[in-house]
């Protein structure tokens, strides 16, 4: 780090914008605080909303920042190791689209896993791109979506040598990293641009104890959800470019498309106060979190019918390491989902989790995390222990996933067709206009454009009757499904 990192550019500039004698005639229309609804003031005070501004004097345009704007983005990028860093007001999911409309165009190939984030599927829409899919390895016995392979990455481009980008998503929902080194080394060999869905791992980057981040393995553009797990507000976001095959004009024109032409002030503002605290404080504030996490698993693990897993796992399926900030904790053999588990928690004993699916929970152990958090979840497991003895073990997902079904048209061909809804039971045949995934293992079995098959038929069938979670059908039940006309 080269640039002085105690500075707060736009934050110092809001604060002294506030305290100046302005009459205020500019959006929004709550004109600095003056209306808010008491209701909300009393409890949250008035400070925050006389800094609920932006584009007015000295405060800079997120979409042409030349002033304080652009100096917090340039700390930014001196602080995670990027060329150049943007600041994301409309979440990581417009910087994924962003990034995939300025890598590939209308019948231009980008490759991708079958997991990612369904913002990539959007970014396949607009960009009118053609996805060739690469599978992440799964285990059956875990119920957990491993790695990506860098050998499937390198097979694909085999077949693929057209395609002008890969994308990784690294870490997932549940930790998991790739060897992103590699794939970043594959991915520059046959010349393309290695985007890295980072949304869960902007943290990695303070604190040694936790795994190498995507800047730092050689991806091109990098995506972070800085209001996951670095402390800036919901929807925050940034996106970092470290590599001169980026075309930055079509990246900031796309960036331009995707985000709010009156960005929120108090999210610009939120990122700044973000990157300030990481690298201040992150170090010793993500040491502090490790250890925490560490009590927590050890603890868990001694209650019988729960179980965790952790970076101990590394090396099955190709997972390189596994994210050390969160707790993903299963109770199958206690008979008991991820989804019941969840319910229970926050139902009985009023802890939010994250995410759960038929195995797993997911616990953030954020940079607030506290000890009293730990204890309240270890003995909220303790009880649920006590009260499952006996039950019968949840059996193991050992469902092979159905062979890739037939790309009839792109995401965006189907996006933009005739499609009309049909009962499930005639949809055999026909080409799905939206995308279905069953949990576990979280990999679409049908993505838009592409026909169902028997295959993909039964599998989904089987699927529902055993009660799967299944994420883009209403309700979760296969009753009906869109396609395309």
């Amino acid at each position: 780090m080269k640039l002085n990192q105690n500075k707060t550019p736009l934050y110092d500039a809001v604060v002294a914008y506030t305290k100046r004698d302005i009459t205020p005639m500019f959006m929004p229309a709550h004109m600095m605080g003056r209306a808010i609804n008491p209701k909300w003031t009393d409890l949250a005070g008035e400070t925050i909303f006389r800094m609920d501004i932006c584009e007015v004097d000295g405060l800079d345009d997120l979409n042409e920042p030349d002033g304080v704007i652009l100096e917090a983005q340039k700390l930014a990028a001196d602080a995670w190791g990027a060329a150049e860093s943007f600041f994301i007001v409309n979440g990581t999911s417009s910087a994924n689209i962003s990034a995939i409309c300025s890598v590939v165009s209308e019948g231009e190939t980008i490759i991708v896993p079958r997991n990612c984030h369904k913002s990539v599927i959007y970014g396949l829409i607009l960009s009118g791109a053609v996805p060739v899919f690469a599978f992440p390895q799964v285990s059956d016995e875990l119920g957990l979506i491993g790695g990506m392979n860098p050998a499937e990455i390198e097979r694909v481009y085999r077949e693929n040598p057209q395609a002008k980008a890969v994308l990784s998503v690294v870490p997932t929902y549940h930790g998991v990293y790739s060897d992103l080194t590699s794939i970043s080394d594959i991915v520059h060999k046959h010349g393309g641009i290695h985007i890295v869905d980072e949304a869960h791992g902007n943290h990695v980057y303070f604190n040694d104890r936790y795994p190498a981040g995507g800047l730092r393995c050689g991806a091109d553009i990098v995506t972070q959800s800085t209001h996951k797990v670095s402390g800036s507000l919901s929807q925050s976001s940034m996106l970092h470019v470290n590599s001169d095959l980026v075309d930055l004009h079509r990246l900031r024109f796309n960036l331009k498309m995707t985000q709010n032409t009156s960005p929120s002030g108090l999210l610009e503002i939120s990122l700044d106060l973000a990157r300030h605290y990481m690298v201040t404080q992150g170090q010793s504030v993500l040491e502090r979190v490790y250890h925490l996490v560490e009590y927590g698993k050890a603890e868990i693990e001694k209650i019988e019918g729960f179980s965790i897993i952790d970076r101990r796992i590394a090396g099955i399926c190709h997972i390189a390491d596994m994210e050390p900030g969160r707790l993903v904790i299963s109770a199958r053999d206690l008979g008991l989902t991820g989804y019941d588990l969840e319910a229970m928690l926050i139902g009985n004993y009023g802890i939010q989790i994250e995410f759960s699916d038929n195995f797993y929970i997911v616990c953030m152990v954020g940079l607030g995390g506290t000890r009293a958090d730990l204890d309240r979840l270890i003995a909220a497991c303790r009880e649920i222990s006590a009260g499952h003895k006996g039950r019968r073990p949840l059996a193991k997902w050992r469902n092979k996933l159905p062979a890739m079904p037939e790309a009839v048209m792109t995401p965006r061909q189907a996006y933009v067709a005739p499609v009309e809804t049909v009962s499930w039971a005639a949809a055999r045949g026909r080409v799905s206009a939206e995308m279905i995934v069953p949990y576990p293992p979280g990999i679409p079995a049908i993505c838009p454009g592409e026909r169902i098959s028997d295959e993909v038929w039964e599998f989904l069938e089987d699927q529902s009757k055993q009660g799967r979670h299944l994420h883009g059908v209403s309700g979760g039940s296969l009753d009906t499904i869109r396609v395309v006309k």
